[in-house]
């Protein structure tokens, strides 16, 4: 019986899908879907009757895939905007934009935090806190797509309705902030989940 992670995650690459087919980015589409098939293959060699593209357990990372594969996003459209310390994603509707540089700044974030967790591992609560970041990145990914459409509205709000320019420019203090506001959101689901562990 799938749970509830697995269809919110089926929402998140069906929203997926439909922007980047509408917005005509197919090699951030096709990418994505090689990267979850190379992956359920490998998985499967190494997981037997665990992994594999017939089992539900690679649908739990779609973020994962579909990060990755936007840097096909990032090579096509990511260029420095003629005013100071200004980026833009040329030719690229606000929503694939806010869904691309959110996912970036996510993983950006959790791979600097695996690996200063892993640099200190096994000293203190080392090895209680990288179980909780793998629960936030692939066993509760509900907790993710929440914290990515967070900053999604915050990025939107603050340059389309404050700034009231194009939702595809970012500041270089804009993206700097929403690196702080992933870095407090995964730092606030590992402390809950490190809370639950001693307390539940």
């Amino acid at each position: 019986m799938a749970g509830w992670d697995v269809w919110i995650s089926a929402v998140y690459i069906a929203v997926f899908f439909t922007a980047v087919f509408k917005a005509g980015e197919f090699q951030w589409l096709w990418g994505s879907v090689l990267l979850w098939i190379g992956f359920g293959v490998a998985g499967a060699r190494l997981l037997p009757g665990v992994w594999g593209i017939t089992h539900l357990a690679p649908l739990y990372i779609p973020h994962f895939y579909i990060t990755l594969a936007s840097l096909f996003f990032f090579v096509n459209h990511w260029k420095r905007a003629p005013e100071k310390k200004m980026w833009q994603a040329e030719n690229a509707n606000g929503f694939i934009s806010l869904f691309a540089v959110s996912g970036m700044l996510m993983s950006i974030v959790f791979t600097a935090l695996v690996l200063m967790v892993y640099s200190r591992f096994p000293g203190g609560i080392t090895p209680y806190v990288l179980p909780a970041l793998l629960q936030l990145y692939a066993l509760k990914p509900a907790y993710w797509f929440g914290m990515q459409g967070v900053i999604m509205v915050v990025f939107y709000l603050h340059r389309k309705v404050i700034a009231g320019e194009a939702a595809n420019r970012f500041s270089s203090r804009q993206l700097q902030l929403g690196l702080l506001l992933a870095l407090l959101c995964q730092t606030a689901c590992v402390v809950a989940a490190l809370s639950d562990i001693r307390y539940g």
